[in-house]
């Protein structure tokens, strides 16, 4: 198999991450003092790449800095106006050069072997990282034939009796699948369903730990899950003596004042919890300043007001 470039998609408006996304983009998220993209990034060095193309749209001089600090051989692709996965790729091709090309979702955090999918590339199949299916009625589900190829996709909630899977966010496109795509906008699902009736759309089911992190609940569950029941503070924030801070993650440059309660919530970008407050199960992010509110319960707070955590 010739050598394996990789290429990350961040280039989505994070519409799903509003209004957290008009603070911080989405892949730049910090999760326990690195980026969120970071993630998706370590799968595609383990698996090889070479290179590492990443396509920017929002904010992209934030999600550069995130990728650069996470550090490897990387490359930027810039989109002025959003060309969607299969856009996006094509668009990149000068950059990434002859070969396959292992992709992922900036948005997923796991811990996925992917040895499977990178021994059942071939030159003109996509072949998609698929985990058996743990909630069908939260995202979309691929079913495979006996021999592995996909008969279909169906829509989160669809009935169906059969073993349902779900796809991780990483797939293998082939050389000659991406010599072919239009630079025309399109997602990736324009590309799959050119190639499933030429049974050129595959899965292998993979092994390990996945999580997306598609909103602000998504973000807050995820850091909480990564605690394990236990806190974490950032070198550069700060906790004051008589501050409570429990199964939490306090990020750079926060403060947590005295007299203060902050539980199974996530503060990021500089954020400050002072005057007695009293948070549980909140998102607070970027320069805002909290302070004699009482208790707040599952809100997301931003320098631009406050929000139901959704």
């Amino acid at each position: 198999m010739d050598p394996v470039n990789g290429m990350l998609l961040a280039a989505g408006r994070g519409e799903r991450m509003e209004p957290l996304s008009t603070v911080i983009p989405k892949p730049a998220l910090e999760v326990l003092g690195r980026p969120l993209l970071t993630g998706a990034l370590a799968h595609l060095r383990r698996a090889g790449c070479e290179r590492t193309v990443i396509n920017l749209h929002r904010h992209p001089e934030m999600v550069a800095a995130a990728a650069r600090d996470a550090g490897g051989d990387l490359a930027f692709s810039w989109e002025p106006d959003l060309l969607g996965g299969a856009g996006g790729l094509a668009a990149a091709r000068s950059v990434l050069g002859g070969g396959p090309v292992l992709v992922g979702n900036a948005d997923v955090w796991g811990d996925l072997d992917l040895a499977p999918l990178l021994a059942a590339g071939q030159e003109h199949t996509a072949v998609l990282a698929l985990l058996r299916h743990p909630d069908p009625a939260r995202w979309s589900s691929v079913v495979l034939d006996d021999s592995g190829q996909v008969q279909t996709i169906l829509p989160r909630r669809a009935p169906h009796e059969g073993e349902r899977y779900l796809f991780t966010g990483f797939q293998l496109i082939g050389a000659g699948v991406v010599a072919e795509l239009s630079a025309s906008p399109a997602g990736m699902s324009v590309v799959w369903e050119a190639l499933r009736p030429r049974g050129a759309l595959r899965g292998v089911v993979v092994q390990g730990s996945w999580h997306e992190v598609g909103s602000p609940t998504a973000y807050r569950e995820l850091i909480i899950q990564l605690l394990a029941r236990g806190s974490w503070v950032h070198p550069q924030a700060l906790v004051d003596d008589g501050a409570r801070v429990m199964h939490s993650a306090v990020g750079a440059g926060c403060r947590v004042g005295v007299d203060t309660s902050v539980s199974e919530s996530v503060l990021s970008a500089g954020a400050t919890v002072s005057g007695g407050c009293e948070l549980h199960r909140c998102v607070v992010v970027g320069p805002v300043s909290l302070a004699g509110v009482g208790t707040v319960s599952e809100e997301l707070i931003l320098p631009q007001g406050r929000f139901p955590l959704r």
